[in-house]
């Protein structure tokens, strides 16, 4: 039996180391938040076409109030899809359109249908027409896919 004046020495220590772990363990739960919060912006802000890895810093830096500020500020879904199927719309409307029938205007980059001063060129093999490309300065026939 104990008595009136003994303790337990076995037993306070590990209350001690108890308590210090759960502290330990209670000052590493804000942490992994704080990386939780930086991780979804950043991976929220790739979903949205938006600087992912400024508001990964801004997550890791401002933690909650960062967070706060990407969902006030982020864009909405809709209007990224929007952008997304008008970029994809341009894309189709110059692979679907033939060579030479492109607007004026509105033609690729480095591309012309004619170079100043000649007129519009056919392909010698297969008779269709061909585009003039300023990049290289010669004819190119999409038929065939070579340059004339």
């Amino acid at each position: 039996m104990l008595g009136i004046g003994t303790s337990l020495p076995l037993q306070t220590e590990t209350w001690g180391w108890a308590c210090g772990g759960l502290m330990c363990f209670v000052g590493i739960i804000p942490l992994i938040i704080w990386i939780a919060i930086g991780y979804w912006m950043y991976k929220d802000a790739k979903k949205r076409n938006e600087n992912a890895v400024l508001w990964l810093v801004i997550g890791l830096v401002l933690g909650l109030i960062g967070l706060i500020i990407w969902i006030v500020v982020r864009p909405d879904m809709s209007e990224v899809r929007r952008e997304e199927q008008m970029k994809q719309q341009g894309q189709q409307q110059w692979q679907q359109q033939p060579p030479g029938q492109q607007p004026p205007g509105q033609q690729p980059p480095g591309q012309q249908q004619q170079p100043p001063g000649q007129q519009q060129n056919t392909c010698p093999d297969c008779g269709s027409q061909t585009r003039y490309i300023d990049e290289h300065d010669r004819w190119y026939c999409d038929t065939c896919q070579e340059y004339k």
